[in-house]
């Protein structure tokens, strides 16, 4: 962020402030920059105390001044201001660069495009996304890091060493009506019964849904039952759920209605969950990682590019703000009905634009869903059987699952889910 480069004794050098384009900083900092500059005049070593001072005497919006100065003071890289002058610098000349290539009338709208967004990004680049290197000499980091790693109890991955991590990202495959969203629930309730806490994108339902789910989930009711139980209001529920979640100590789940939201907007959410509430939230759950958007989209993008830019977004967003991403990639309804009809199970090839978007997926399974005859299922009794499912690991990072391990799953009246004794079964169909 280019006002985190003013530190205490701020910048020693001011003329890197002369070739950046009065267009391209915010009302604030161009304030912030030209009362820096004009205090120079005034003394060699203006200090941050001063010039902020002055800056709000002067400012006719001190509200958002007050705050802005606030966050310069509070940043611990401010004093390291000078490591980050180089990078400010290169992305400043970008910038100029790109706007003096922009004013020639002769450049085609293609390459017009394609600067325009290369130039929203360098707008929206910050200093803070780029973390310290780390060095191996500094364990404790290490440790800490492997402390913070969300071990789900669910027995099939803990004993084959592969907990859910922070910084990675972890995708589905299934096919449509596939039962991706009750999945994706199923794996948010064992996210925050292990302790953490959860975003939840509810972008194909209603919010009231999920958390139906999981009160259901937690409570063991069936439709039915919830039906009964919430006749006439969700006080009784809602209170034996928050008895359970405090007795086990279960994480907060906060889900949310942002159909179309774009990706560096969740970034920005996932900042204020934390200054308001005080805690940080461990994993983002997306129901479908189609339905957000790219940060900087352009009009020319072919749907596979902008899927592709999606899941790239999608792991930065997981390694910069420290959370585990959970999401699923949906199969068109051709590829769907031609594997229904054929019983195989969904590989990474049949995605739309595989490659641009598995390509960034740390950790990858398929879906493979085969629901119950519904005359068979007793919805009043929370062990009916509602189907089977299967998943079947396609990309693995780490752990000792590889390409083609697979677990089967009962799915229940109550929306819970049980491991099934696979070692007497036929393997399926994988490939």
């Amino acid at each position: 962020m280019k006002l985190q480069l003013i530190k205490t004794s701020l910048i020693e050098d001011p003329k890197i402030f002369d070739d950046i384009p009065h267009e391209l900083l915010d009302p604030i900092e161009a304030e912030l920059i030209r009362e820096y500059k004009f205090q120079c005049t005034l003394t060699e070593e203006p200090t941050f105390k001063s010039v902020a001072g002055e800056l709000l005497r002067k400012s006719e919006d001190k509200g958002a001044t007050r705050a802005c100065l606030t966050q310069i003071a509070s940043q611990t890289i401010l004093d390291k201001a000078e490591s980050d002058v180089a990078i400010f610098q290169l992305r400043t000349q970008a910038q100029a660069k790109i706007i003096r290539i922009l004013a020639n009338e002769d450049l085609d709208q293609k390459s017009r495009d394609k600067l325009l967004d290369r130039l929203s990004q360098l707008r929206e680049s910050k200093s803070e996304q780029w973390h310290r290197p780390v060095s191996a000499l500094h364990y404790h980091l290490l440790q800490k890091s492997e402390e913070e790693e969300i071990n789900l109890h669910i027995d099939w991955l803990e004993q084959n060493n592969v907990p859910i991590k922070k910084k990675v990202l972890y995708s589905f495959i299934a096919t449509t009506n596939g039962g991706k969203t009750i999945l994706k629930t199923w794996f948010a309730h064992h996210l925050i019964r292990a302790g953490k806490n959860v975003l939840y994108l509810a972008q194909e339902e209603p919010y009231s849904d999920t958390i139906r789910r999981i009160y259901q989930t937690t409570l063991g009711m069936t439709e039915t039952q919830y039906a009964e139980a919430t006749k006439d209001g969700y006080e009784t529920v809602g209170k034996q759920y928050a008895s359970i979640a405090k007795e086990k100590g279960y994480g907060d789940i906060v889900v949310a209605e942002w159909p179309g939201i774009k990706i560096s907007d969740i970034i920005k959410e996932l900042n204020i969950y934390k200054k308001e509430m005080g805690v940080a939230i461990d994993a983002v759950v997306i129901d479908y990682g189609k339905l957000v958007e790219v940060s900087n989209a352009s009009k020319n993008t072919q749907e596979w590019e902008r899927i592709g830019t999606i899941f790239k977004e999608l792991k930065q967003m997981a390694m910069t703000s420290n959370v585990a991403v959970v999401t699923s990639i949906q199969l068109n309804r051709e590829s769907s009905r031609n594997l229904v009809e054929s019983g195989k199970t969904a590989d990474l090839f049949d995605v739309a634009g595989a490659y641009e978007a598995t390509h960034h997926v740390n950790y990858c399974w398929s879906v493979k869903l085969i629901e119950a005859d519904t005359e068979q299922v007793n919805f009043d009794d929370p062990h009916s059987r509602m189907g089977t499912y299967t998943l079947t690991v396609q990309k693995a990072k780490y752990g000792n699952l590889k390409k083609g391990s697979y677990k089967m799953f009962t799915w229940n009246a109550d929306h819970s889910m049980h491991e099934i004794d696979i070692e007497d079964i036929a393997i399926p169909d994988i490939y």
